[in-house]
């Protein structure tokens, strides 16, 4: 009766978290919907009638299509790395297989939390036994991928300049970037003290109560990638290849849009600044709003255009997703 309870209980909360969730993407769409019909160009028309008037060049929108399939498989790519290193069965069927089933879950209400927690599953399944282990890939794939994003961040704030803008929004997002690039290359650097070398880390773990077995199962699983550099350099190095080819995905998609926008090292840049946002268990949302509300209007891109973008960028980050579940599913 108790064990009915609670997982009635547990139900009860996971449809509270999920409503919550959907009403809070449906309000910030509302809003941003909101500000860009009352939006208008230089000649006083309507952004977004003007956005259906004007031509398109498919041939860019393509070009950002394939950018972002293929900076997709490359995150897939190293996540098999990071798993067969720990000596874990993962062939690039599987990685392909699960992975863009995750991705597809990463567009649910959980977003990126959901999708790698179905890769966690799904690879403990080929591999019992191993759940610290197939935890431990996820984990630092989805690290490693954070780490490439906030050092892109960091170094493409300063060659564009952002760095030296005083408007709230630049100033704002410039620390945030600078503090999580120096604390995640700052804790990459000291899990190589001798500290960690000698246990000494996992067995105060161990001591936390209820969580401090797995907590340091776990721990120890992530510590074993410390005897295999050359593996976390090239996954360091594909996540910043990855950040890059999105990046240019959304420059190709606002060219293909519209004919004045910024340069591509500005959408490089006001990539890795929005996309802070996928820490946000939200599947969409504060992207765009961070986007198309916050950082477009620094560059001279108002509020209706930089909406259509960053919604043009949500919608080929579905159709990549789906594509290649399907594209999984008939080849593999």
């Amino acid at each position: 009766m108790m064990l009915l309870r609670l997982i009635q209980k547990n139900s009860v909360r996971r449809f509270f978290w999920i409503f919550l969730q959907i009403v809070l993407i449906v309000c910030i769409f509302g809003f941003l919907f909101w500000k860009a019909a009352a939006a208008t160009d230089a000649g006083g028309r309507n952004i977004l009638a003007v956005f259906w008037e004007q031509p398109k060049r498919w041939h860019l929108l393509a070009a950002a299509f394939a950018a972002q399939f293929l900076a997709v498989s490359l995150t897939l790519i190293r996540w098999r790395w990071l798993t067969r290193t720990l000596g874990l069965e993962c062939s690039y069927k599987d990685a392909f297989r699960i992975g863009f089933l995750g991705a597809m879950l990463n567009l649910m209400p959980l977003g990126i939390v959901g999708g790698d927690a179905v890769k966690a599953v799904m690879i403990t399944q080929k591999n019992s036994g191993y759940k610290s282990q197939s935890v431990a890939g996820v984990f630092l794939d989805r690290f490693i991928g954070l780490l490439g994003m906030f050092l892109c961040g960091t170094v493409l704030i300063l060659l564009t300049g952002f760095h030296l803008r005083h408007e709230m929004a630049a100033e704002t997002l410039t620390r945030i970037v600078f503090f999580l690039t120096a604390c995640s290359v700052t804790g990459s650097a000291v899990v190589f003290l001798p500290f960690f070398a000698k246990g000494h880390f996992e067995r105060r773990i161990e001591k936390i109560p209820f969580a401090g077995g797995p907590c340091s199962k776990l721990t120890r699983s992530l510590l074993l990638y410390r005897h295999h550099k050359r593996c976390l350099l090239q996954s360091c190095l594909v996540s910043v290849g990855v950040h890059l080819l999105l990046g240019l995905s959304l420059y190709w998609l606002a060219a293909g849009l519209f004919p004045v926008v910024p340069g591509l090292t500005e959408h490089e840049m006001l990539y890795c600044a929005a996309n802070l946002t996928s820490m946000i268990p939200l599947a969409a949302g504060p992207f765009e709003f961070v986007l198309a509300h916050q950082l477009y209007p620094l560059f001279g891109t108002g509020i209706g255009a930089g909406l259509v973008i960053a919604l043009a960028y949500r919608l080929t980050t579905i159709l990549v997703a789906v594509a290649g579940a399907v594209a999984a599913k008939i080849l593999f």
